[in-house]
């Protein structure tokens, strides 16, 4: 088993709601010709369909946006340089 999936760390009870918005989200995403983020209209839709209260559509936006992020971050690392 790699290592990456025997020492993986586990999810907080709650959490993955977040997690699974993320990955029917990050479908939604335009991979035109840079690495762009989860449009906010995308999330907010997800969060409507589901009938998310305020609070829980806050929460949404919240860790949308850091996954989304760190997740942007490392692909970013793996991009060819510019001029290279």
């Amino acid at each position: 088993m790699p290592e990456r999936i025997a020492n993986a760390p586990e999810l907080q009870n709650g959490l993955q709601v977040y997690l699974q918005a993320f990955f029917d989200l990050d479908a939604e995403r335009t991979h035109a010709l840079a690495l762009t983020p989860i449009p906010w209209t995308s999330i907010n839709g997800y969060s409507t369909a589901y009938k998310f209260d305020e609070e829980q559509t806050e929460d949404l936006l919240y860790h949308i946006r850091k996954m989304d992020n760190a997740h942007l971050s490392r692909l970013s690392k793996k991009q060819p340089k510019a001029g290279k």
